[in-house]
């Protein structure tokens, strides 16, 4: 109950304060109504943010919540804000000690029905656009859980810091795609190649949203073909 009331009043604030700073737009809120419990949403990982901005997308549909995600251990050992962190639905990711210890909590988590966010990138990529090389975590645990994969798309601008809300107003996109399964029947073990197999699914969900919008590469292209 304390992750539901302090999500639910942190994505409230969140919305409302991206509504006032930024241009901000949230697509496929249709497919909300699509998702069932357990569920894994999974996601590109553009700035810290990423997991508020997930919150928001969601905030829609209240009964998704509370939301789980993975963070560093070393955020665990900030006083306060470890609390912070933890109130908001982190658990340790518990990096470099094994990919069965990393899955364990949020096995148990989505085997209670619950919900998790995944970044299979597991890093944020600055670049823009562009993807990262997926981690199997998130087809893993799909797999053993059966759980169905929400997959979401982030766009916000390079270097996200508050000044930039004081003097522009960014744009936020969130793209959320439709609901789907991974099919145990493509996947009969869960060998390195049948799980790296279906990470390049989910990551090509992912791109199929990502590459939706054009990062402002159109308008460039216009400009460079006007200047030549």
């Amino acid at each position: 109950m304390v992750f539901i009331i302090t999500q639910y009043v942190g994505a409230s604030l969140s919305w409302l304060l991206l509504k006032i700073f930024t241009n901000f737009e949230i697509r496929g809120l249709k497919n909300l109504k699509d998702i069932t419990r357990p569920f894994i949403v999974v996601t590109n990982h553009e700035s810290h943010l990423d997991p508020q901005l997930v919150g928001v997308a969601l905030f829609h549909r209240p009964s998704l919540f509370p939301l789980r995600y993975m963070t560093k251990n070393e955020f665990f050992r900030i006083p306060i804000f470890n609390l912070l962190i933890w109130l908001c639905g982190s658990f340790k990711a518990h990096r470099k000690q094994g990919i069965g210890k990393s899955l364990l909590t949020p096995t148990r988590i989505l085997e209670k029905g619950g919900g998790i966010i995944m970044f299979p990138e597991g890093r944020i990529i600055k670049e823009r656009p562009q993807l990262g090389e997926g981690r199997r975590g998130a087809a893993i645990l799909a797999l053993t859980t059966k759980a169905v994969l929400v997959p979401i798309s982030v766009h916000t601008p390079p270097a996200l810091v508050w000044w930039r809300f004081l003097t522009t107003r960014p744009r936020v996109i969130i793209n959320i795609g439709q609901p789907f399964y991974l099919d145990n029947t493509a996947y009969p073990d869960f060998s390195d190649e049948n799980t790296y197999k279906a990470t390049g699914v989910i990551m090509q969900k992912i791109a199929d949203l990502y590459f939706q919008y054009d990062y402002g590469i159109k308008e460039k292209r216009v400009a460079e073909r006007r200047g030549s």
